[in-house]
């Protein structure tokens, strides 16, 4: 089932609905891995978007359903050097994206993302990325379901566990 959503440019009055929306996202890697993930302060995170969206260092895009946010992703642009083992590049890494339960699985995340690729391709940027944490698994789901192909696979383990 889609939506009819707009999406555009994130802009300073949209943070207190972001600080709400976030709040989704982080309450739920607190929840799976407190002892990486800290509950974020409300004023903290609402400083932390001001900050990015006024310097422009944060580039980020809103979901409007009727009158309220239903949706955002933030996106970090980053750029490599090329080297001895791999060439110069840029890519976007969709850092955060989050929808109101309400209005997931209607196309929300497709449209936020949509605008995003569109944006990246104007700015000649070649690939989109993200990583996203293993216990989640309907995030998981989702990004396959988007189009997103599994790249890099990261392993973890407390070195008291090694035993050698």
């Amino acid at each position: 089932m889609s939506v009819d959503v707009t999406v555009r440019r994130a802009a300073a009055g949209d943070v207190p609905q972001l600080v709400e929306l976030n709040a989704l996202v982080q309450g739920a890697h607190v929840a799976a891995e407190p002892a990486v993930f800290k509950p974020a302060l409300p004023d903290e995170v609402a400083a932390w978007f001001t900050a990015g969206l006024d310097s422009g260092s944060l580039l980020a895009w809103v979901a409007v359903g009727g009158e309220a946010l239903v949706g955002y992703v933030t996106v970090l642009v980053q750029e490599r050097d090329e080297h001895v083992f791999c060439y110069a590049r840029a890519r976007w890494e969709v850092d955060q994206l989050g929808v109101r339960p309400e209005w997931r699985r209607r196309g929300v995340a497709r449209a936020l993302l949509g605008a995003v690729a569109a944006e990246a391709e104007r700015a000649g940027v070649a690939q989109l990325q993200l990583s996203t944490w293993s216990f989640n698994a309907a995030a998981l789901e989702a990004w396959r379901h988007l189009g997103f192909e599994p790249q890099v696979t990261r392993f973890a383990i407390d070195p008291r566990r090694l035993g050698v």
